[in-house]
């Protein structure tokens, strides 16, 4: 059979084309580091000697001014782990290591003012809810050693928890434990001694408490706490204590078991709006409104799965914050989700582990990169490893960290910038779990001008003139 010419010039204006378009999707390929759009991909190789455990909570955290991971055991010893020669490797002390009491939840706060955070460990003793054998363990570190300030003291909690926050109150910085099936606790320090102020504010309820997020409000800090078995709670911080305002403000859901929580300004408008993530059960998004939140997420969003742990970070640096919800495979596969800030599906990458068992998730730029990475702990039904992912991009980034008079990092402090978005630094969310105490400013460059709001309402005008900076509290002289 013989071809025309016409013909012949069709077929290899063809194979001109389809050399074309391999080739542009090859182009596209070599640059996926560089696209934002391909989701996450892994770091775990990058985690020393990772060995099979169960394991929970996690909390970010300084000492000393370098960055730290912690990590809670459930079935073995807690780990205090660090970034070196581009490794995140083990670096726990001897008394941090506490192997028998099976924790789960923890977060790192400076409560006794003495410029460096203590780590607040609940432990569970193996039991579920109720009383338990075990006492929770609040590390402090003085003189290049760790020591139990709950050693002495006897309101040391004897329930079983879930999660622990730091949070502001009215009588300074304090740690909110939500307990299940215990009454919750809000413990401070008063005279060099722990005391527990839940039952003066009307704080000690019974439920099965699980995660907890602080949100600025007009008189100081807020916190949200994500129940089952029972509403949530929304405590609105007065002059003098607190008011329980779920039901009014829209988030009590009664009937939805709350896993984990975020708050984040989904809109850019200068409000601290709520994603809510439940058990086998509708997710939530809570706009904030002037009358109270309203319900907005989308149906991507709203689809149940075993939801363990939800966080918000701009993982892409493209001035949007997003949504990771890490989801348990303990019964059959269930792929983590990402989403944008409306909760609109993202793809997840590396990161979907249709059959990990998620517990814990932390957020921190652990490498000092600029982009934030993802750190995941698994555990409850099966040993797994950590996992560690990072979004690869090449966008700019600002690192903002408020300093409290102390010389700590102040937690629940904000950052507002010129067109009236806000960015929060966290205390304890999610579930289980604590992110860095650093506010992270995706898709921005210097200079840069922002407002630092502390939770004890001051407020400071700064140019930031560095991609990463520490911003003392007024009068303070603690940054060198």
């Amino acid at each position: 059979m013989k071809f025309s010419q016409d013909r012949l010039i069709l077929m290899a204006s063809a194979l001109i084309i389809l050399f074309i378009t391999v080739s542009l999707y090859d182009m596209r390929d070599s640059g996926r580091e560089n696209n934002n759009s391909e989701g996450f991909v892994s770091l775990t190789d990058q985690i020393e000697d990772n060995g099979d455990l169960k394991r929970y909570g996690l909390a970010s955290l300084e000492v000393d001014g370098e960055r730290r991971v912690f990590v809670t055991g459930f079935d073995g010893p807690n780990a205090l782990m660090k970034w070196s020669d581009g490794k995140l490797i083990d670096d726990t002390p001897k008394e941090l290591k506490d192997s028998e009491t099976n924790a789960i939840g923890a977060a790192a706060c400076d409560i006794d003012g003495d410029g460096s955070e203590e780590i607040y460990v609940l432990t569970t003793g193996g039991q579920y809810g109720g009383k338990k054998s075990t006492a929770d363990r609040l590390y402090d570190r003085k003189d290049g050693e760790w020591r139990d300030l709950f050693s002495d003291s006897d309101v040391s909690n004897r329930y079983s928890g879930r999660s622990v926050a730091c949070t502001y109150t009215p009588d300074g910085y304090g740690f909110f434990v939500a307990r299940y099936a215990g009454p919750m606790q809000l413990m401070v320090m008063e005279d060099n001694s722990i005391i527990d102020k839940a039952p003066e504010y009307g704080m000690d309820k019974v439920t099965g408490g699980r995660s907890i997020v602080n949100v600025p409000g007009e008189n100081g800090t807020d916190l949200f706490v994500g129940n089952e078995r029972g509403p949530n709670f929304y405590y609105q911080q007065t002059e003098d204590g607190y008011q329980e305002k779920a039901s009014d403000l829209g988030v009590a859901a009664p009937d939805l078991p709350a896993r984990g929580a975020t708050a984040y300004d989904m809109e850019g408008d200068g409000d601290f709006d709520l994603a809510v993530s439940n058990w086998n059960s509708p997710h939530k998004i809570y706009e904030n409104t002037e009358k109270g939140f309203k319900e907005v997420m989308t149906e991507e969003f709203r689809r149940p799965s075993p939801a363990r742990n939800l966080v918000s970070g701009d993982f892409d640096n493209d001035g949007e914050t997003e949504l990771f919800l890490n989801n348990i495979a303990s019964r059959q596969r269930a792929e983590n989700r990402y989403f944008d800030s409306k909760g609109n599906s993202l793809s997840t990458g590396e990161a979907s582990e249709p059959e990990g068992l998620g517990t814990g998730a932390t957020v921190a730029d652990i490498d000092g990169d600029g982009n934030l990475e993802l750190i995941l702990a698994h555990g409850e039904t099966a040993r797994q490893p950590l996992t560690m992912y990072e979004n690869p991009n090449d966008n700019n980034s600002v690192r903002v960290q408020p300093v409290w008079k102390s010389g700590a990092p102040a937690r629940n402090s904000f950052i507002r910038l010129e067109n009236g978005s806000v960015y929060l630094m966290d205390g304890g969310s999610a579930y289980l779990s604590q992110m860095e105490p650093w506010i992270h400013l995706g898709g921005l460059k210097t200079p840069l001008e922002i407002e630092v709001i502390f939770p004890d309402g001051t407020i400071i005008e700064k140019t930031v003139e560095k991609s990463t900076v520490k911003i003392e509290y007024p009068g303070n002289q603690t940054v060198k």
